[in-house]
């Protein structure tokens, strides 16, 4: 079970966020750092001596070259992606990754998640092996819960709409995110405006480019070998999951906490990469381990990798049941007073 004190690291004032971001790095957290890094400077090292590309990466470049296959984000980052392409292959990689390791760290400072365990689990490297885009993405949840906090509502939207670059998943986490923060809605409205005027733009520069997507994935369907969602196995049957965290007596960050598993549960697509928007919360040291279950990779193939189902399906079940058994008690409570 989630203990309540470690979630309310969610709940901490703009304040105590600012003073983790600016704690100094421990032991630990340098050790993490650096083997992440180091594991990166191996796969930069590794993908030039084979002349293999990072298989993620390399669609984002090509990407920005005007070749959309595989591509499947927000039209907006594009941008970025010419940049690094102007750059050498391995060099705009190697800083890629690098961003994306330093963007978790941040992201997991800022939600209070385990920033050690975070940086040296089998996602984060993964993320760093293939180039994957969720690190930036998780800086992006990050800004938006900083600006919350901080009332700092133009912040706020611009990681909003760095978030819903991955739209499936950033549109839903920073949408719950939006919806448990303590602000009226006239503020929330405030915060949709830099992300309206960032999608405003990209249809200026990129007209009608959300059609383009859906486009690319009629054509090339999205490769699902890595998606660890329930709706592999029981379909559209796995939305009623999003029921109980929605109805149940809970508090808002054990809402968010189990609204970010349901999804993970509950899409249609979700990545085991995407597992790190769960990591950065502070949900505790034991299912940042349970992730490593990737590992199973080398022995069981992607068969070894879906088994990661069961870190979303714990986490879920940790905060579903004892709200159910809180909730039967306290009925059984009243029915058995006198006159009840």
């Amino acid at each position: 079970m989630l203990a309540n004190r470690q979630l309310d690291r969610l709940t901490a004032n703009g304040e105590e966020i600012v003073r983790r971001l600016r704690a100094r790095i421990s032991p630990w957290e340098l050790f993490a750092l650096a083997v992440a890094l180091g594991m990166l400077g191996v796969f930069v090292w590794t993908h030039s001596s084979l002349r293999t590309y990072p298989t993620d990466f390399y669609v984002y470049l090509r990407a920005a070259e005007g070749e959309f296959l595989g591509y499947y984000y927000a039209y907006w980052i594009l941008p970025l992606f010419s940049l690094l392409a102007l750059l050498p292959p391995f060099v705009a990689y190697a800083i890629w990754g690098t961003v994306s390791i330093l963007c978790v760290f941040i992201a997991s400072r800022v939600f209070g998640g385990r920033t050690t365990l975070t940086l040296i689990s089998f996602q984060m490297l993964y993320v760093a092996f293939v180039g994957q885009i969720i690190g930036v993405i998780t800086v992006g949840l990050a800004l938006l819960w900083w600006g919350l906090n901080r009332r700092r509502w133009n912040l706020a939207g611009l990681g909003l709409a760095i978030a819903c670059t991955k739209m499936h998943v950033g549109i839903i986490v920073g949408s719950i995110l939006l919806l448990i923060a303590d602000i009226s809605w006239r503020e929330r409205l405030r915060i949709l405006i830099v992300p309206a005027i960032v999608l405003a733009l990209s249809l200026v520069v990129y007209p009608m480019w959300p059609l383009d997507v859906l486009a690319n994935m009629r054509a090339t369907p999205v490769n699902d070998w890595g998606s660890i969602t329930l709706w592999r196995w029981i379909g559209p049957y796995a939305l009623f999951l999003v029921i109980p965290p929605l109805v149940l007596p809970l508090t808002k960050p054990q809402r968010l906490v189990a609204l970010t598993a349901t999804m993970a549960l509950a899409l249609p697509y979700f990545q085991q990469t995407d597992l790190l928007m769960l990591f950065i919360l502070p949900i505790g040291w034991a299912y940042i381990i349970l992730g490593n279950l990737g590992y199973l990779y080398f022995a069981m193939y992607w068969e070894g990798v879906q088994s990661l189902v069961v870190v979303p399906l714990l986490i879920y079940a940790s905060i579903i049941f004892p709200a159910v058994w809180r909730l039967i008690g306290s009925r059984r409570a009243s029915t058995s007073k006198p006159g009840g």
